[in-house]
């Protein structure tokens, strides 16, 4: 049984605390009846939520709320207990049940709305607030006071709420982000006073690193970037750090001051960082220096193959030095060592295409066979995406040249299929035609869907001789006679 002890850099626990949570758990197994202090149960409840042990501390908390009924940190536990489950409904209706018949208290009263709050429950979190502060004003109180104020846009209020909450706890600015970087879409009410509401406490607090970088993001986000700069090089000004660097770095790059970029990225010393790398490649890219781009990439791409966009990027330096025989080449690599997403293979294979490099784009699409568990999932794969982007002859070449003479039964009773759509489609019907007719004749469980979905309905009224064909084997066909 794991609990939450010294192996964790965040614990909180003492040896002594651990073994009492421990103990609790192995009388609970044996039957054992215990009793315990209103601190110890505390301590024995917080130690099996960070451990995540459910059942023990269900019967932790309700035992403790049997043996001390009349503590509100017990309901506490009971509400967070409830929530932690994913028992919302529950968790609502035992909280107006406690505010009905509970004593008032203005921790009571501040835990409810906070649970009310974050998990979007259907209490009036403003009534609770007030009446928490009317009892006992606090820096809980007023912080979630100012989130209500944000909400509705009302950006003086809130600031005047949140320097209450400063007031009663000046460590509240620590976690100032959790407060304004938790909504990214900049049409919101609540992103514009968040922006707003930022900017204030730039005023409030101008030596405060962390207020200007998160002024900067909000700034950036909402496409005011030489703002975000500006924003970033004074955060810089106060202490100059990597983030801060790398920060000053990407605003360079939104507003093509590449040469900027570069000198930015190349200021942050001995910088592992993947996204320097890739900003560094994405910047000399942009300048043309290609060979540079490529050597910045790949040192991004060998750290981490998946770290998000350096695939894409080297592919589009690829192509634009004119080495397009490599790709495919880049491409395999992946399938060696790891999986490579469909999505990924199609926007390499779309960038061919459209670049109108038939042999790289041929050679791909034959290698990508090793991205599928069965030659039958790959030549549907392969039919339905050669048949998406009118490149039918790609498909016919392959799956005649390397797949009409497997020995696999399944695959063969369904070629028929991709085949007749893909002549079809690249306009020699007669050979589809004869194609669908032998895939019907071997096929005894019906049409496969894959043809009944890809605009059929257009190849019927082409080629009525397709609906005849198919017409027994599906009910899910449209009305030609109709159109």
């Amino acid at each position: 049984m794991k609990f939450y002890d010294d192996d964790n850099e965040e614990d909180e626990f003492t040896e002594e605390e651990i073994s009492l949570a421990k103990g609790f758990c192995e009388a609970c197994d044996k039957g054992i009846p215990t009793a315990y202090s209103e601190d110890e149960y505390d301590i024995i409840i917080s130690n099996l939520m960070f451990s995540q042990k459910g059942d023990y501390l269900k019967k932790a908390i309700d035992r403790a709320q049997h043996d001390f009924p009349d503590d509100p940190g017990f309901v506490i536990w009971k509400m967070r207990y409830l929530i932690w489950n994913d028992q919302r409904r529950d968790a609502q209706q035992y909280m107006l049940k406690t505010l009905r018949h509970f004593p008032a208290s203005a921790e009571l009263y501040e835990e409810i709305a906070f649970i009310a709050y974050t998990f979007h429950l259907n209490i009036n979190v403003g009534d609770l607030v007030q009446k928490a502060i009317d009892i006992e004003p606090s820096s809980n109180a007023y912080y979630i006071l100012t989130n209500l104020y944000l909400d509705k846009g009302n950006v003086e209020k809130a600031f005047e709420s949140f320097k209450e909450a400063y007031r009663y706890d000046n460590s509240i600015l620590e976690s100032i982000d959790m407060l304004i970087l938790s909504h990214n879409d900049n049409k919101s009410v609540r992103f514009q006073a968040d922006l707003q509401f930022s900017q204030l406490l730039c005023q409030e607090f101008p030596l405060n690193k962390p207020i200007w970088m998160n002024t900067g993001v909000l700034l950036a986000l909402n496409d005011q970037h030489q703002e975000a700069l500006q924003a970033f090089e004074f955060a810089d000004a106060i202490e100059s750090d990597s983030m801060g660097l790398y920060a000053i770095a990407k605003e360079h790059f939104m507003l093509q001051n590449f040469y900027k970029t570069i000198d930015c990225c190349w200021r942050i010393q001995k910088s592992e960082k993947l996204t320097t790398h890739v900003l560094l490649g994405k910047a000399f890219k942009e300048l043309k220096l290609f060979d540079e781009a490529l050597q910045q990439l790949l040192i991004a791409d060998e750290k981490d193959p998946e770290f998000p966009f350096v695939f894409s990027e080297i592919v589009d330096v690829l192509r634009l030095m004119g080495r397009i025989e490599e790709i495919p080449k880049f491409v395999n690599r992946y399938y060696e060592t790891q999986q490579l997403s469909l999505e990924k293979l199609e926007w390499v294979l779309d960038c061919l295409r459209a670049d109108k490099q038939k042999d790289a784009f041929l050679h791909l699409c034959r290698s990508a066979e090793k991205q599928f568990e069965t030659p039958l999932d790959y030549c549907a794969w392969l039919t339905e995406y050669c048949y998406l982007v009118h490149c039918q002859d790609i498909a016919i070449k392959i799956l005649e040249e390397n797949y009409t003479d497997l020995p696999d039964d399944e695959l063969y009773e369904h070629l028929g299929y991709f085949l007749a759509l893909s002549y079809i489609a690249d306009g020699k019907p007669k050979i589809g035609l004869q194609h669908l007719q032998n895939a019907l004749i071997l096929n005894q469980d019906g049409i496969r869907s894959d043809f009944l979905d890809l605009d059929t309905d257009m190849l019927y009224t082409l080629y009525p001789e397709i609906y005849m064909m198919v017409s027994p084997y599906s009910d899910h066909l449209p009305d030609i006679h109709n159109n």
